[in-house]
């Protein structure tokens, strides 16, 4: 592995001796430096080996979720321009809006949002001049401002061919609070000043909102599955 380095020529005995006391011993500090870096190359050609290997498992995972992912934006949004296109091109408009990230971008964002809501309100239960008692025994108008109100009526007359009971008014519980949520956040566009943030989580649970809407109307939802017990009279 080492080589010897030669004196000089012409050097006395004397003198070549202690030159190549000094070689051997500048040699013997070397060799234990030497084994050092070679453990060191070792130590990071392993840890090359690990991250390279872990990179690939984790791209290889993100592969699969996003084909995932995927799938349930193209179903929402084959559902979106067949029932709702209006509603789709407002979701397009936040969309872009987000990406900006300035202040009157975010705003706008959110108004397409609610944009978004009352477009889906007008697919799916278009205004009048009724009103409707609830689930609650409130009496509510189902006139164009009133979109929420639409949306629940909605669901429960779809979602209520096939449940009854405490099963169709947890669904209306859970769809009013949805829309109460978004509906405050999307608000923010007007009379806050919301962050990139919460714009972000309002463009994103009003497209699933969406979905799950929309899902209804194609009859695919599982809130207008029959129910095993059969009919409840």
């Amino acid at each position: 592995m080492g080589s010897t380095v030669l004196p000089p020529a012409g050097m006395t005995e004397i003198d070549t001796y202690f030159v190549a006391r000094g070689n051997d011993s500048a040699l013997a500090k070397l060799i234990p430096l030497i084994g050092q870096q070679r453990a060191i190359l070792s130590r990071v050609r392993q840890g090359v080996h690990t991250y390279l290997t872990t990179t690939e498992a984790e791209l290889e995972a993100g592969r699969t979720q996003s084909g995932f992912f995927d799938h349930v934006q193209s179903h929402i949004n084959a559902l979106l321009a067949k029932y709702a296109p209006d509603a789709a091109q407002n979701f397009v408009g936040a969309q872009e809006r987000i990406v900006g990230g300035g202040p009157e971008d975010v705003s706008h964002a959110l108004t397409s949002c609610r944009r978004m809501i009352k477009s889906l309100a007008d697919s799916l239960y278009p205004a009048t001049d009724e009103s409707v008692v609830g689930l609650d025994g409130v009496e509510r108008k189902m006139s164009d401002d009133a979109y929420k109100n639409r949306l629940s009526q909605y669901v429960r007359e779809q979602v209520g061919k096939r449940k009854n009971g405490p099963a169709l008014q947890a669904v209306i519980s859970q769809l009013g609070s949805r829309l109460n949520s978004l509906d405050g956040l999307a608000s923010k566009g007007v009379h806050a000043e919301p962050s990139i943030d919460e714009a972000r989580t309002c463009v994103a649970q009003t497209y699933f909102l969406a979905g799950d809407l929309l899902s209804i109307a194609e009859g695919t939802s599982y809130l207008v599955q029959e129910e095993s017990g059969g009919d409840d009279g």
